[in-house]
């Protein structure tokens, strides 16, 4: 047996957990941490990049829009990172894992620049290149552990209330 192979031991009468006992620490101290930051500094980036800061910033739903999409485009390996470190069986492979999806999906993104160079909808890629490093950055959290909670809390918090507010600037105007 390799040293990379699950070990699963059955035992009648044992707990049957559905989640893994750390799910919620990888939630929110690793995963909605990070993904608040990748969503607060897109905005931010957006609506500076738009010309107009103030304006794109609390009034314009484009940067809140765009800043979602970056954000769902870094959560993709992380996403499945979590859904394979909670498996029984292929927790052992889920750094592999997101070390892949993130290697294709860079190459993919950079390959669409040279395939592709006049479909820059909106600026997108242009986004999506910056978070390129976002992707290091959340492995790190991942591996390493998470923020503290009284650091993680509070930035998840801001990064809701970022996704409330853009919410609702979508749906008054």
């Amino acid at each position: 047996m390799s040293k990379k192979e699950p070990k699963i031991e059955l035992k009648h009468g044992s707990s049957n957990n559905i989640l893994p006992s750390d799910f919620f620490e990888i939630l929110n101290q690793r995963f909605f941490p990070v993904l608040s930051l990748t969503y607060i500094s897109s905005v931010l980036g957006v609506a500076a990049k738009k010309g107009d800061f103030i304006q794109y910033l609390f009034y314009e739903r484009d940067a809140y829009i765009m800043a979602l999409f970056v954000s769902l485009w870094v959560s993709v390996p992380s996403v499945l990172w979590i859904i394979l470190r909670g498996s029984h069986l292929f927790n052992h492979v889920a750094d592999d894992w997101y070390k892949i999806v993130a290697c294709i999906m860079t190459v993919v993104l950079l390959l669409s620049f040279i395939l592709f160079p006049e479909m820059n909808i909106f600026g997108l890629r242009t986004y999506f290149v910056a978070t390129i490093p976002v992707l290091f950055i959340m492995y790190l959290f991942f591996v390493k552990g998470g923020l503290p909670p009284v650091a993680a809390y509070p930035l998840s918090a801001v990064g809701f209330t970022f996704l409330i507010y853009g919410a609702t600037l979508n749906f008054l105007y």
